[in-house]
């Protein structure tokens, strides 16, 4: 069903005082993801990625993603960072979207809708904005489950899943690190505009939130993948 009204949301943002989140000399292990964007080649990140990526504080990761933990400082980084308020969420997903349709035109062929309208005229059309409203959705429902990680494996690899039906529109898993890469640029983004955290926050926040970006779109990978197959690991309950 399209979304053509604001929709509830699970839960309420968080207000949060300036320590809420430990300040310098905090805990942080959240490593950094190293590779290279499958679909475009090498990875495209701006000056303050490269900065960001180059800190040599930050260890290039090396351990188990799918089993992710964020210590308490990223949890509450996240929860402090992020908002479900309609526009924050709209604005998030439509950056999403454009992103993706900008480096790489092939995910268009995706969405069908598009052909409709002239031009970018789909931009302002109610499918693009139900599409992008449906994918914060999601990522709203990990950081809800911040807490509870163990809740957030099967339901991205579900997410994944329920993709396959996308694979005669020509969908791949290589989507999936534009994906990653649309989140992580949107996200620093807003991150790059808040007044309420320093610098060296803002720096932990891009690192622990383009690991939960790798984390959200390997578990989404993995139920693609499995889902071509006519694997599923997380069989409805009977």
């Amino acid at each position: 069903m399209l979304l053509t009204t604001r929709p509830r949301f699970l839960f309420r943002q968080r207000s949060h005082s300036a320590s809420s989140v430990s300040e310098k000399g905090a805990s942080f292990s959240t490593p950094q993801a190293n590779r290279k964007n499958k679909v475009n080649g090498n990875r495209r990140m701006s000056d303050s990625n490269n900065v960001a990526y180059s800190n040599g504080s930050k260890k290039v990761f090396e351990g188990d993603i799918e089993k992710w933990e964020p210590n308490v400082y990223e949890k509450e980084l996240l929860r402090r960072t992020w908002s479900d308020e309609f526009d924050n969420l709209y604005e998030l997903g439509s950056a999403i979207y454009c992103y993706i349709f900008d480096h790489n035109p092939n995910c268009k062929q995706l969405f069908p809708f598009i052909s409709k309208y002239q031009g970018d005229e789909w931009k302002e059309s109610k499918e693009f904005r139900s599409q992008a409203l449906k994918f914060v959705q999601t990522l709203a429902q990990v950081v809800k489950n911040i807490y509870h990680m163990e809740r957030t494996e099967s339901f991205l690899y579900m997410v994944g899943q329920k993709h396959v039906k996308f694979a005669d529109r020509g969908f791949k898993h290589e989507y999936w690190d534009i994906f990653q890469d649309a989140m992580e640029f949107a996200l620093e983004h807003r991150l790059s505009i808040m007044t309420d955290l320093d610098d060296n926050q803002k720096r932990d926040a891009v690192t622990v939130w383009r690991t939960l970006a790798l984390y959200t779109t390997v578990h989404m990978r993995n139920g693609f993948i499995d889902g071509l197959k006519g694997v599923n690991r997380f069989p409805p309950l009977v």
